[in-house]
């Protein structure tokens, strides 16, 4: 079991340099606050996001990409979410971060979406299964998934509670890298659910399904 909570970047920061962040499309602040409320994915110095994203990257430096404001995001959920009954699956791109601004040699995106629970999620052999906080994840070598739980108000609450919202955070290194081990994984993992309460969040899902910090333990293989 591996919990990562405010000491994450003690743990992880190898030299904890000033993160010099170029952005494409939206900037980086250093309000928490004010940078969640811009877009999905705007970091703040010394937060566990940051910290994890520099882990998986490699690199002190990166570039942020924001495909849309966290309201957007939002808005385009919502507006997915009664047609999923058709279709099993929608994901939308919510950010990216990159190094040099290209994805190329190295990058981790974002994405939000939702999954009909009744249907059967995409299995492969390598999988690793994991519980995050109560929350079921699965890890492979060039993504990471969780599938939340996410109790939506009003009108979209019978809906929300038929499907998943998935929370897929896919990984980009050229030239490749070797097989992720279980600390790897740990780490990707909880970037995922920090990343994926953000949506939660703006969703306004009322069980408050990512409230805790990311208690991270892989399951045995069936």
């Amino acid at each position: 079991m591996r919990t990562f909570g405010p000491d994450v970047r003690k743990a992880f920061s190898g030299s904890a340099l000033a993160l010099l962040c170029a952005v494409t499309l939206a900037s980086c602040t250093s309000n928490d606050s004010a940078s969640k409320s811009a877009d999905a994915c705007g970091l703040s110095q010394s937060s566990e996001e940051e910290s994890l994203v520099r882990e998986v990257l490699g690199t002190e430096d990166f570039a942020t990409r924001a495909y849309g404001s966290t309201s957007v995001l939002a808005d385009k959920m919502r507006r997915a979410l009664p047609n999923v009954a058709d279709k099993e699956r929608f994901y939308t791109n919510a950010c990216g971060y990159s190094v040099g601004g290209e994805p190329r040699e190295a990058g981790v995106t974002f994405l939000s979406g939702w999954f009909l629970r009744t249907a059967a999620p995409p299995s492969f052999p390598a999988d690793v299964s994991y519980d995050v906080s109560g929350t079921r994840g699965v890890a492979r070598n060039s993504d990471s998934t969780l599938y939340v739980a996410c109790d939506m108000p009003g009108e979209f609450r019978a809906q929300s509670q038929k499907v998943w919202l998935t929370a897929d955070t896919t990984y980009t290194f050229n030239p490749s890298r070797p097989d992720a081990d279980q600390s790897i994984h740990d780490r990707r993992m909880a970037l995922t659910y920090l990343m994926a309460r953000r949506i939660t969040e703006a969703l306004g899902c009322e069980n408050k399904p990512l409230e805790q910090p990311p208690v991270v333990k892989p399951l045995p293989t069936p």
